[in-house]
Order: C-alpha cells, then sequence, then structure tokens
C-alpha cells in the first residue's frame, strides 16, 4: 500500500463533517506514519475526540451519510398533494 502525503488544503467548518479524504489520511498518519494523536490534533485542530473517533471507524465513510440532517417538515409527496389541492379551487 502506498503512503499519500498530508493534505493542505484543510479548512474545517465548525459543526460540519470531516471530508472523507481527510479521514483517510488523519488514519494514514497515524498507521504508517507513526504520529500520535496529539500531534494529529494539532496538524488538523480538531478535539481528541474527532481524531480518536476517526482513528476507530471500520470505514472511512458513514453507511448513511443522508442521516445526518433533519427530517423535511413536508416530503416531496405531500407537497404534490398540497399544490394539487390548492390548485383545484
Amino acid at each position: 500500500m502506498t503512503i499519500t502525503p498530508p493534505i493542505h488544503d484543510w479548512h474545517h467548518e465548525k459543526g460540519c463533517e470531516t471530508p472523507t479524504k481527510h479521514k483517510e489520511a488523519i488514519r494514514e498518519l497515524a498507521a504508517f506514519g507513526n504520529k500520535s494523536v496529539e500531534q494529529l490534533v494539532n496538524r488538523y485542530k480538531l478535539g481528541q475526540l474527532s481524531i480518536r473517533r476517526v482513528l476507530n471507524y471500520e470505514a472511512p465513510e458513514r453507511a448513511r451519510p443522508e442521516r445526518t440532517d433533519r427530517k423535511a417538515l413536508l416530503s416531496d409527496r405531500r407537497l404534490d398533494e398540497v399544490i394539487e389541492y390548492c390548485s383545484e379551487k
């Protein structure tokens, strides 16, 4: 397995999920680069809990990423029904 160099386009917004390419880089730096959690915290400006979570993932991506947001108040089908009902009057 080849080791990729660390990615330098790191602009993390608080509250947003860490992109997969950065999760992979964190895992590679820890496994193959022998970097400690503290070094990764300083490099990525994330908390120790976030770094440890990434290192403990079974897979680099979420299984169901669409489940991160709140549910919509109206589904598309229900919205279509409302529009159809209003247009009949």
